[in-house]
């Protein structure tokens, strides 16, 4: 007995042709699939990063908007760290050792805020420059730093 088709209800066996084309059509509707899994996958893809971006940019637009700019607050933070190390370094006196001033420039070079000696002077601390004798040594670093970043 002759194979039958279970598709066509039995009886007479596909010719090669019916097979080709219904081959063909299996292939066409598996490549459907998959274009539209594609299409699901970018879709999803990129409607996660627009919401990411969108999250990211209000959170910084309401950040901002409240006052709180993070810039600001760092260039705040310096300055009061510089001005804690200024008064830490007038209040420790003229008989400080020369590891008590270099501990004292390292923080205010790690502050990020350079003083002049003039400057120092003036505020009563006593940095090298302010106690050494006069014109026998001078600061390297220039009477004032201003730095951006963009």
């Amino acid at each position: 007995m002759p194979p039958t088709d279970p598709h066509t209800g039995g009886g007479t066996p596909p010719s090669p042709e019916q097979k080709k084309r219904r081959a063909q059509a299996v292939a066409r509707g598996r490549l459907e699939a998959m274009r539209g899994r594609a299409r699901k996958i970018r879709r999803s893809v990129a409607a996660a990063t627009a919401a990411l971006f969108v999250a990211a940019f209000l959170g910084v637009y309401v950040q901002l908007a409240a006052g709180h700019d993070p810039a600001l607050d760092a260039a705040a933070k310096r300055r009061a760290a510089a001005t804690l190390s200024a008064s830490t370094s007038s209040s420790t006196g003229s008989g400080e050792s020369a590891s008590a001033k270099k501990r004292a420039e390292a923080r205010r070079k790690a502050s990020g805020s350079v003083e002049s000696s003039s400057s120092a002077s003036e505020s009563g601390s006593t940095s090298e420059e302010s106690t050494s004798e006069e014109g026998s040594q001078e600061s390297s670093a220039p009477s004032s730093v201003t730095t951006s970043q963009s």
